[in-house]
């Protein structure tokens, strides 16, 4: 029984960062598809997951959509075609320098880094 309140317990904590800001306001989809141009380059890492920022997934912004979420007056982000958490994207702003998305749109991420390093 104890085992599987333990269980129960991390996974509970785990679930808690999941999906932070892939669904968002109007106003702040507006702002990550201007912030997510086409040609940019982005990082992916969900740092609460515990993935660690030097395997950060670095890609180039092909296509942004913003499409109705789930929930009403939510949307998510497509990036490439696929829902991306914007909390767990970074986008790059300088050589080896990314800026967290979610952060820059005003979308309250929690125990995600400002930016990163790569």
């Amino acid at each position: 029984m104890k085992k599987i309140m333990l269980i129960a317990l991390a996974l509970s904590s785990t679930v808690a960062f999941a999906d932070q800001c892939e669904l968002v306001s109007s106003t702040m989809a507006k702002r990550a598809a201007l912030l997510l141009q086409n040609g940019s380059e982005i990082a992916t890492v969900c740092e609460p997951c515990g993935e660690k920022i030097s395997s950060a997934k670095v890609s180039v912004v092909r296509s942004v959509k913003v499409v109705n979420g789930i929930y009403a007056n939510l949307q998510e982000i497509l990036i490439n075609g696929k829902g991306e958490d914007l909390a767990y994207t970074f986008i790059k702003v300088a050589p080896n320098r990314f800026v967290n998305v979610a952060k820059a749109i005003g979308c309250k991420a929690e125990q995600v880094s400002e930016s990163i390093s790569k």
